[in-house]
This record gives C-alpha cells, structure tokens and sequence, in this order.
C-alpha cells in the first residue's frame, strides 16, 4: 500500500495542478495545427513547415489529446510525474517514502507543467527516458533500450542522442545491437514523410542568440542550420559516452550520462531559450533521490564483484 500510495499522491497532485498553473501552451498551437495535419489525409505534408521541428509522436499526440489545452496539460504533468518516478525505480530508489517525496519535489518545483507551458514536453520527459534506457542498457536489454531511444526520436530529433547511455551496456557488441535499434526505430518514424518528398526540415534556420555561449565564436543574429545542429549532437554523444565509460562501475551512471549529453547540448545550443534547460532537471531529480537512498559517491571503475557504488 506504501508503494502504491509513493505513485498515486505525486501523480494525483500533478494532475490536479496542471489545470491551474498551467501557462498559454508556448508553441503548443503550432504543434496541434500540425498535428491535425497528421492525422488527416494530408499527412504528407506534415513537414512541408521548416518550422516544425518536433516529431511524428508529439505531433499525433499533440493533433488529438491537444485539441484541448486542459486534457494536454494534465497528460503532460501526469506523465512528467510517472516518469520521474520510473526513472527513480530504474536507478534503484525503492524507499516509498523517498519516491513520494522526489514526485512530490518534481510538482511543486514546477517540472511537471514545464513540458505544457513550452509547448515541448520533450525537454522534460525524453532525459527521463534515457534513464529507463540506460537502466535497460545495462541489464543487456540493448534491444529495448534502443528502441526506447530511437523512439524518443519520435518526440524531438534530438531524442537521438540518448544512444550515449547504450555505451552502459555489457558489451562493445551489446552497444552496437543497441545502437541499430535506435537508428532503426527513428528511421521508421520519419521515412514515410521523407519519401512522400514534402519533408522540410533540414531547411530550418535558428539566428544565435546573443546570451548563448555560440556567440562567442558566431556573430548574434547569425542564422544557422543542421550542420551546427549535427556538431552539437556528436559532441553531447561523445561527452555522455566519456562519462558511461568512465563511471559505468558506479550506479549514479544511470542519470549522470543523460544528465552530461543535455548540459552538452545546452552548452553548444545557439539559442537561450529558458524552457530548455528544464531538461537538466530530471536527471537532478533522480540523482537527489539516488544520493538521499545510497549516497553519493564519485563515480569509478568497480573491481570485480564489487557491489555498485
């Protein structure tokens, strides 16, 4: 009943939060138009917009429980709490009470309506994600756990570069079975609309902002495209690989790798844009409630048959 009642308080207090400190939706309206777009027969189209930079996921989900921003917000905060929770469970917080509080912590400091006041849950929910993927990853479940990344895809592109916490897995072949998957499932999700021929979004250009540490070495109000977006991206993976390799003895890897691939990214992003760096969020979340229920301890390579720091 303790357990049960860890999941229900924090998911019943998100739900009922979500309807009265929810904001205006941010790019909410965008992502729904687009969504009905989707859904109808003219699906094709549904990236013919550069500006649409979400994937097919968000925008079914967006296109049918977005028609109304009441029901949107509460699924989003829901599913914020739920996953704060899992992604607690995955790294190996079991106390009910500890769960009930992270849940509770992730309400109150606002992280479950993030993803609605956007418009972009992906920032909130796609690192929590990668926690279950990496807990996956580690068991040698490489199949599910690339599948979870290249789905995550599906949300924001970027949902991709969670196949740093495949470098958890037991093997160099296990990671490489993991990262085929991932590859696999998000090709699976854009192809149709690139085949159809109106898949426009590599022709999206974002102007750099004068706050973003990319302004140090290009000019603000610069426009940029993919091949900076790319950059970024295989830096974030190659700094969340680094940190897997290095702490992959440690259990604090489970939240620390997704947590390094998003500060990566933020530090490389040429926007400032404030709802991103809810992303950073989650991965602290879970890595409180690890710290109160184990403590913290640096992470290194574990001897044989030693148990996980």
């Amino acid at each position: 009943m303790k357990r049960m009642l860890a999941w229900i308080v924090p998911v019943a207090a998100a739900a009922a939060v979500a309807p009265i400190a929810r904001g205006d939706g941010g790019d909410a309206w965008l992502f729904t138009a687009a969504g009905r777009t989707l859904l109808s027969s003219h699906w094709s189209h549904t990236f013919a917009n550069p500006g649409i930079q979400v994937g097919p996921l968000q925008l079914a989900l967006f296109g049918t429980v977005g028609r109304s921003s009441l029901a949107l917000a509460i699924v989003l905060g829901v599913a914020a709490a739920l996953l704060v929770l899992a992604a607690a469970c995955a790294a190996g917080v079991e106390q009910p009470r500890l769960l009930a509080a992270i849940g509770l912590v992730a309400v109150v400091t606002g992280f479950t309506r993030a993803g609605f006041d956007a418009g972009h849950p992906a920032d909130s929910l796609l690192p929590l994600l990668w926690i279950l993927a990496a807990a996956e990853a580690r068991r040698g479940r490489v199949v599910l756990a690339g599948a979870i990344v290249g789905f995550s895809a599906g949300f924001e592109t970027w949902g991709i570069l969670g196949v740093a916490v495949l470098a958890l897995a037991p093997s160099v072949r296990d990671t490489a079975r993991g990262l085929l998957v991932a590859v696999g499932a998000a090709a699976v999700l854009f192809l149709p609309f690139v085949a159809a021929g109106q898949f426009h979004m590599g022709g999206y250009r974002w102007l750099v902002s004068s706050q973003s540490l990319v302004s140090l070495v290009v000019a603000p109000g610069t426009a940029v495209g993919w091949p900076l977006r790319l950059l970024q991206g295989a830096v974030a993976v190659g700094a969340g690989v680094a940190v897997a390799r290095a702490a992959r003895g440690s259990r604090h890897a489970i939240w620390l790798v997704p947590g390094v691939v998003v500060l990566a990214r933020l530090l490389l992003d040429p926007l400032d844009s404030g709802y991103y760096f809810v992303a950073v969020e989650g991965p602290a979340l879970v890595g409180l409630a690890l710290a109160a229920a184990y403590g913290l301890r640096l992470p290194g390579r574990r001897l044989a048959g030693e148990p996980l720091a």
